[in-house]
């Protein structure tokens, strides 16, 4: 018995010196792995920490650039700079060091652009609402919101004045979120996108203006009493930015390609709006597929849908309607006859909600002018129109870790 023990004694020694050099690498191999781990999670949250202070930052104030020098945050250091790149975007960098690991993380911010609303009015009026109404997209409302059953929200919602329900029992159903006291006024003219216009577009200073886009990449136009001619696209607004000054602008056709458009004047001498003769439709519907085609529609005045035989019988409109001072509505709304539908696909910025038709009855029907059928275009969250005008405030457009 003792001899035995003494050989199962002398063979677990030998295994445990066989053995023990590997269980100790084995053991600082596994310790060393923990210490990498938690100095990368360290690193990552102090860099994360300053990502959002110096986002924060941004958002409370534009202009800020300042950046941070040399953080001392949890044993480990951080920096971040805020330079401005391509496209009037903001990027910011921030690096940060715990023992001897790095982390960086890069925020993209970029202007938000008014043509990410699906609706937006400066007054809204007493314009309600109602049960059987939808709305796909952002929605802002400058003064209250107004609803009388249960219309249908999917983007966010916000108001400046919060919402105002008639009856009280009304259910409105705000899928994207509800939220009351944000402001966001219209700018006071459309600056960029002119000095944009003069520096790789096309600008017109008074002179009307027609253009019919062609669905091969071109452009037919009259200025003024000029000839009529057809051009490349590209040729005629390199950048994508056409700007008529003091004068109205008439346009239809199909679009290849990313342009906005803008009429300037006063009401009082009845410049600055634009005419949609006809539809002005995408060459490649983004509803069947991808397209990297954009209109922008920028008038001081009004958006107007003109009278005429095209226009008799349903209008489409493909893009971004924005309205500075006026509203989208249709030429002699209370008089021309039941003219169909307004099928709009995109959105529609306004400061007061125009007339497109009249109706009567119980339940009402068209009696003149315009049903109305609108669509959100999805890609304007992500993508806007050339120097379409901006609210002033950042919004961030990718956050990149490595």
């Amino acid at each position: 018995m003792g001899r035995t023990s003494l050989i199962m004694v002398i063979v677990v020694s030998t295994l445990i010196l066989f053995f023990g050099g590997d269980l100790s690498k084995v053991s600082t191999s596994a310790y060393e792995n923990y210490l990498d781990y938690y100095s990368k999670a360290v690193a990552h949250t102090i860099a994360t920490s300053v990502a959002n202070m110096a986002c924060n930052e941004i958002y409370l104030s534009p202009n800020w650039r300042a950046g941070y020098s040399n953080l001392h945050i949890d044993g480990g250091t951080a920096n971040a700079t805020v330079d401005t790149v391509g496209g009037g975007k903001l990027r910011v960098v921030v690096t940060s060091q715990y023992n001897l690991v790095k982390d960086t993380i890069i925020v993209l911010w970029g202007l938000t652009a008014f043509s990410k609303f699906a609706y937006y009015s400066f007054i809204e009026g007493d314009i309600y609402w109602i049960t059987g109404d939808t709305v796909w997209g952002p929605f802002h409302s400058q003064q209250r919101v107004n609803v009388s059953g249960d219309p249908v929200f999917y983007g966010k919602v916000t108001a400046k004045n919060g919402l105002f329900k008639k009856p009280k029992s009304s259910q409105p159903k705000f899928y994207g979120g509800f939220q009351a006291g944000v402001s966001l006024t219209l700018p006071v003219d459309f600056q960029p996108l002119k000095v944009a216009a003069q520096t790789g577009g096309h600008y017109i200073s008074k002179k009307d203006v027609s253009l019919t886009f062609n669905g091969d990449g071109s452009v037919t136009y009259q200025e003024g009493t000029g000839p009529v001619t057809t051009v490349p696209l590209s040729d005629y607004a390199g950048n994508g930015a056409i700007y008529v000054d003091n004068a109205n602008l008439r346009i239809k056709g199909t679009l290849s390609g990313k342009v906005t458009v803008a009429a300037t004047g006063s009401s009082g001498a009845a410049k600055g709006n634009i005419y949609l003769d006809d539809d002005v439709v995408y060459a490649h519907d983004p509803r069947n597929g991808s397209s990297d085609d954009l209109l922008g529609i920028c008038a001081d005045n009004d958006v107007v849908i003109s009278e005429n035989a095209s226009n008799n019988s349903d209008i489409r409109i493909d893009g971004s309607v924005f309205s500075r001072s006026g509203g989208l509505k249709a030429e002699n709304h209370n008089g021309r006859p039941v003219s169909g539908t307004i099928d709009l696909l995109g959105g529609i910025i306004q400061y007061q909600r125009g007339p497109v038709g009249t109706f009567s009855g119980s339940p009402p029907v068209i009696d003149h002018g315009f049903q109305k059928r609108y669509l959100y275009d999805d890609r304007l969250m992500v993508d806007s129109p050339p120097y379409f005008p901006t609210t002033g405030s950042y919004e961030i457009l990718s956050w990149y870790e490595r």
